[in-house]
């Protein structure tokens, strides 16, 4: 399969501290790729290497089936003559992406429409009516005269967007889009990237860790830990292998793990750290289950059959949380 961007062995090491380790990641044209993992997990590092801002110690980048990154020196080439055609192609392939990096800088005086079209001309992208367009998608037609100064810091994470997405790339690259901004900006945001991926066919690489909002929009999804990529596996994949259980909360948690074990015999359950159980057992009676805790003193405050979210897999891979 030809991928739109795929990184063979990337490897950075940064004073001595390895950062990024053996990383080889598949992104298909057209679709939502979630890039996961926690603080310090070397995610915002990945983004920088394929970007052209940092380069790799080893391994390489293929963007629109060149390769932009250094060569780790698995094939024999002459330094000087790949480093300057891997140049000359991650200049072409930086004209074809839309990229947000970290916290958006703007020139703070000047306004949101100033911002963009500054960009434009740097980019000498011409197509009329562009910066209206992310304007209106990006809901900031009532601030695009305001200097960006006077922005709230989730109205320069939108503004950031737009430009991101000014000159209609073909990739768009997006680190933490979602932070400072409201459940309904985060909304926005979430179906403006479902329509970009489904009506113009944008490719959409999105670091985030709202884990929830990641699963609602990814075709695919890499799972990144202390800098390696612990899985990748598309959202198709993921549901086909979540585990169903029982979750209940009880009023008494230790006179319920008590019944779990001697009334249930039950081997196959958990307290989570929010206090409340799941039972992994298959075919387990929830009417059944009420009937014991309630008879038993442990009493119920809800009980209910659920399904595994992207959250629980990804907790169970890395071993840690979200800080």
């Amino acid at each position: 399969m030809t991928y739109l961007l795929e990184t063979r062995g990337l490897g950075k090491e940064i004073r001595k501290q390895r950062i990024v380790t053996d990383l080889s990641m598949h992104v298909k044209k057209g679709e939502i790729y979630g890039f996961l993992g926690p603080n310090g997990a070397g995610k915002t590092t990945v983004l920088k290497l394929v970007t052209g801002l940092l380069k790799p110690t080893e391994g390489e980048i293929v963007l629109f089936g060149k390769r932009t990154g250094r060569n780790g020196g698995t094939e024999k080439v002459d330094r000087r003559e790949y480093g300057n055609r891997a140049d000359r192609d991650l200049s072409y392939a930086l004209k074809r992406m839309g990229i947000l990096l970290e916290f958006p800088v703007f020139y703070d005086w000047l306004t949101g429409r100033e911002n963009l079209e500054l960009h434009r001309e740097y980019m000498g992208y011409y197509r009329h009516g562009s910066i209206e367009e992310v304007l209106r998608l990006l809901r900031l037609e009532e601030v695009a005269d305001r200097p960006v100064k006077d922005y709230s810091l989730g109205t320069k994470e939108r503004l950031g967007i737009a430009r991101a997405m000014l000159c209609r790339p073909e990739l768009l690259i997006l680190d933490e889009p979602l932070n400072g901004l409201d459940p309904e900006g985060i909304r926005q945001v979430r179906e403006l990237l479902k329509g970009l991926s489904l009506e113009y066919g944008v490719t959409v690489l999105i670091s985030s860790h709202i884990l929830s909002e990641v699963e609602s929009i990814a075709d695919t999804v890499g799972i990144l830990s202390k800098g390696r990529l612990k899985e990748e596996i598309s959202m198709k994949e993921l549901l086909e292998k979540s585990v169903s259980f029982v979750e209940v909360l009880a009023a008494d948690r230790k006179k319920a793990a008590f019944l779990f074990a001697e009334a249930l015999n039950l081997s196959e359950f958990q307290m989570m750290e929010d206090g409340k159980f799941r039972i992994y057992k298959e075919g387990i009676s929830v009417e059944r289950l009420a009937k014991i805790l309630t008879e038993g003193g442990a009493g119920v405050l809800s009980i209910g059959r659920k399904t595994e979210t992207l959250e629980d897999y990804f907790l169970k891979l890395v071993g840690e949380g979200l800080q």
